[in-house]
């Protein structure tokens, strides 16, 4: 029995371990995805915020949706200015690159942009 109830405390605390880990991963892609803001506020000004906004931090990439052809390049020239940004404000942060998701007036659907 004791045996029994070793294995139950040694599985609660694995179980415990491993969904902090998925907490953490999701706190931690948080704090990418709000240094990735201010690196855009930095780089392109106030209200950038208005037309592109980092929306997710995924297998080590940042992935940003704009409403302009014109931003979406911009952020595209600036990209390696842009990483360097975050991982100055979130040291130890593995940044590889970022995906700009560009839509236009139709494809614009219930987006963030589009929200009041």
């Amino acid at each position: 029995m004791k045996k029994k109830d070793e294995e139950h405390k040694i599985g609660s605390l694995l179980g415990g371990a491993l969904q902090r880990a998925g907490i953490m991963r999701q706190v931690g892609a948080a704090v990418v995805v709000e240094a990735g803001n201010q690196a855009l506020e930095e780089l392109l000004g106030e209200g950038i915020l208005q037309l592109a906004q980092c929306r997710s931090f995924l297998d080590e990439r940042v992935r940003i949706a704009c409403t302009h052809a014109a931003v979406a390049q911009e952020i595209q020239l600036q990209q390696q200015r842009l990483v360097d940004a975050i991982t100055r404000r979130v040291p130890g942060a593995q940044v590889e690159g970022v995906d700009v998701v560009h839509r236009g007036r139709a494809s614009r659907g219930a987006a963030w942009y589009d929200r009041d």
